[in-house]
């Protein structure tokens, strides 16, 4: 396997992928990829974040290394739904193809499908599934499980004894998503289950500039969105049973025990 700078390289060297602005670029790391990467990583990582900050596409971007790279590999992604599960697949398919452009050979793909490939020479598979079948990924023995919004899972608790409880001593196991209310995501979060907890706010990703543009447009929306705080991030979001505003007041109220 890799190490975490060697996967830096490699998918600087030989993926692309389609920017903000919808162009076709080389896949340079941002920079909190590159410290979630080189910094924050461990493998059996609970990554709670602001939107859009470019996570799912490295882990992605690591498991596609590992399906060209590492023999028997058996990758898989969970998405909340289909559409976001395809979108994602279709993502590492663009890494297949750049690679195979850059480097001027064709990946003896088996099979090719909308929700598996299958790589003959490495004996190396991905696959994607979504969280309405609870029981995807439980029977297989997984080296990679990324599971893309986890917050949105509807079934968190077998998902997470299923799929996760499939992946070999030593394969990967990450989650990313962002808050969506106090609902089970929040109850696995604060258990103690052996996972990295890490949390990414806004202004690690997004200059000032464009956090305040979106603070305009999205109003009580923002925090929401764009959190600063994991607290806040939870709070913010979801459908709370007491008005938001309400519990943001008391948050606000709140004391630094350590500080007293």
């Amino acid at each position: 396997m890799l190490k975490n700078d060697n996967y830096r390289q490699f998918i600087e060297d030989n993926f692309k992928i389609v920017n903000k602005q919808g162009v076709l670029v080389d896949f340079i790391l941002n920079a909190i990829q590159r410290k979630y990467l080189l910094e924050d990583y461990t493998g059996t990582d609970d990554i709670l974040k602001a939107r859009q900050e470019g996570f799912s596409s490295l882990i992605n971007a690591i498991f596609t290394a590992d399906f060209l790279l590492k023999e028997h590999s058996y990758s898989v992604i969970v998405a909340d739904i289909e559409e976001n599960a395809t979108g994602l697949l279709d993502r590492v398919k663009m890494f297949l193809s750049s690679y195979e452009e850059k480097n001027k050979i064709k990946i003896p793909l088996k099979y090719d499908s909308r929700f598996e490939m299958y790589n003959n020479f490495m004996d190396s598979r991905f696959v994607i599934g979504t969280a309405k079948n609870a029981e995807f990924g439980r029977s297989k023995t997984i080296t990679n499980l990324h599971c893309s919004e986890l917050a949105f899972f509807s079934n968190i608790e077998k998902i997470t004894a299923g799929a996760g409880q499939a992946v070999v001593d030593g394969g990967r196991k990450i989650y990313e998503t962002t808050a969506n209310g106090y609902n089970s995501y929040k109850k696995f979060r604060d258990e103690d289950n052996g996972f990295n907890k890490i949390f990414y706010s806004a202004s690690q990703f997004y200059p000032v500039e464009f956090l305040a543009k979106k603070k305009k447009e999205l109003g009580r929306l923002f925090r929401q969105e764009y959190p600063e705080s994991e607290a806040e991030a939870f709070i913010t979001s979801g459908d709370p049973y007491f008005k938001t505003e309400s519990l943001e007041y008391y948050l606000s109220e709140t004391k630094n025990v350590e500080a007293i």
